[in-house]
């Protein structure tokens, strides 16, 4: 029994052995075919490697024998500095531009600039007496010389009504004395200059008339925002019937002492009205009442007007706009100072923007409380942008 079941289990072992056997030779066919495909890819890389160190070779053979066109003589460095751009070059040439360039604008636009900006223009192309100068400011209305007011431009009328006094001071007071406002053109603001020349002498206590004497385009009673008076001067000049006191009403407002005439219906002919003698006896009458006379004529170098009226004024202030009347325009205020053709002519300076330099600035700030930084400039035609800038010195 004991060899029996020995010899069994010796049979056992046998016939696992013969499944292991069994299975080995089932496995070879796949592994056959696993080691040709790889034997197949290294055949492949052994042929492409053989053909690379082929080529290898062919080439170091072929640049030995082939001489090179370049030889290098010496390595290659690297300089910190750099060649181009240079920054001494550049600075350089910046300074000299942004010292050049701003002397040639400024150059250029001084040699094209052919307006008046301020006093010394004037004081260099003519030497005609000046009065004084109005600057710019940002009031809306052309009445600016008012009791309450003391803006920069309300100062600087009341400066002219001191100098005024002074080119009138050989006039004999017993009678008024008349003061003519003229320019070159429209739009110089002769018409204003007229109404706050007035309004300050009328404040200083003394009777004063304005008188609209431009019989071509009238701007007094627009100013003063009223209808028009049934009677003015050309009514006047040709109505023998109608007599000064007929002429004559009290300026609107809140300005004491100041009447008004006005020029009337524009006639058709104003310049052979002007040579009525009925004009001079209306002058002859109005010396007689008051202290001064304000008479707003027409510009000179458009009509004739303001010349045949000459006789009838002691004292022409002729008005010059900055920033809008040509430089080559001052030949007519020269020729007519030169010529004698207004008497006593001064020029008054209207719209000076002091920013621009030059002239004297007008700040009030002492004794007032307050004050403004720049004047207002006000003229027929005007364009001027209103200045919103308003600096204040409290006191």
């Amino acid at each position: 029994q004991n060899l029996q079941q020995a010899v069994n289990l010796q049979l056992a072992g046998l016939e696992q052995e013969v499944q292991q056997n069994s299975h080995r030779i089932t496995a070879v066919p796949e592994q056959e075919r696993e080691f040709r495909a790889i034997k197949r890819q290294q055949e492949i890389k052994e042929a492409l490697y053989l053909y690379l160190l082929q080529k290898r070779e062919e080439t170091a053979i072929s640049l030995v024998v082939t001489v090179a066109n370049a030889k290098l003589v010496d390595a290659a460095f690297i300089n910190q500095i750099p060649v181009k751009p240079k920054k001494q070059i550049i600075w350089l040439g910046s300074l000299l531009l942004g010292l050049v360039l701003p002397v040639i604008l400024i150059y250029l636009r001084d040699l094209l600039d052919t307006k008046i900006h301020n006093r010394k223009d004037i004081e260099d192309a003519i030497k005609v007496p000046i009065l004084g100068d109005i600057p710019l400011g940002d009031e809306s209305t052309p009445l600016l010389v008012e009791n309450d007011k003391r803006s920069n431009v309300a100062e600087a009328f009341r400066l002219i009504r001191t100098n005024l006094d002074f080119l009138l001071n050989a006039k004999s007071s017993r009678e008024a004395k008349v003061i003519g406002v003229t320019s070159t053109m429209a739009g110089e603001g002769k018409s204003f200059v007229a109404l706050n020349l007035a309004s300050t002498l009328a404040l200083s206590g003394k009777k004063v008339l304005l008188v609209g004497l431009d019989l071509r385009k009238p701007k007094l009673l627009e100013y003063f925002k009223i209808p028009a008076h049934p009677k003015g001067i050309s009514h006047y000049l040709l109505d023998s019937n109608l007599t000064p006191s007929n002429l004559i009403f009290p300026a609107p407002g809140n300005i004491e002492n100041l009447d008004l005439i006005e020029s009337g219906v524009i006639p058709p002919n104003p310049a052979e009205l002007l040579l009525s003698p009925r004009l001079s006896e209306l002058f002859t009458d109005l010396r007689t009442k008051y202290d001064y006379i304000v008479v707003d004529t027409a510009p000179v170098n458009l009509v004739t007007d303001t010349l045949l009226i000459n006789e009838y004024i002691d004292l022409f202030v002729y008005v010059a706009r900055a920033n809008f009347l040509d430089k080559r325009l001052l030949v007519v205020p020269e020729s007519l100072y030169t010529e004698k053709r207004l008497n006593n002519m001064a020029i008054l300076i209207n719209g000076i923007d002091h920013k621009r330099g030059y002239g004297y600035g007008y700040g009030y700030g002492y004794g007032y409380g307050y004050g403004y930084g720049y004047g207002y400039g006000y003229g027929e035609h005007s364009t001027d942008k209103k200045k919103k800038n308003k600096w204040k010195f409290w006191s």
